[in-house]
């Protein structure tokens, strides 16, 4: 899947993320020291795009450091997990594309005891 879209134009190009698709887009807020559960999701993909830095990424097996601007695509069955090592509030907007349900998520892991 190409996410996101490059389009080229004489004065430089654009970032298309979704077109006439359905998407649903929010943005994430963490609070320093915090981390979400390792989980996966049946029935959409996602896009993490990094709005601050002091992120950490988990998808599958890899772990690496995220700073504002990266973007990361994580397809559906596939484990993630966000966390914040830096010292303020952590801003990342998700584009999840297919139907988003909170039932359709699989915990494998939690801190708050949600598994």
């Amino acid at each position: 899947m190409d996410r996101p879209r490059i389009i080229e134009r004489p004065w430089g190009r654009y970032r298309e993320y979704a077109r006439n698709e359905p998407c649903t887009v929010w943005i994430v807020e963490m609070k320093p020291g915090e981390t979400g559960s390792l989980q996966s999701h049946r029935n959409f993909d996602e896009l993490w795009i990094m709005l601050t830095d002091g992120g950490q990424v988990q998808v599958a097996d890899e772990v690496r450091q995220v700073r504002a601007g990266d973007e990361i695509f994580i397809p559906r069955r596939t484990k993630h997990r966000l966390s914040n090592h830096g010292g303020g509030l952590l801003r990342m907007m998700e584009v999840a594309y297919g139907e988003v349900q909170d039932e359709d998520k699989v915990r494998y892991e939690d801190r708050y005891g949600r598994t």
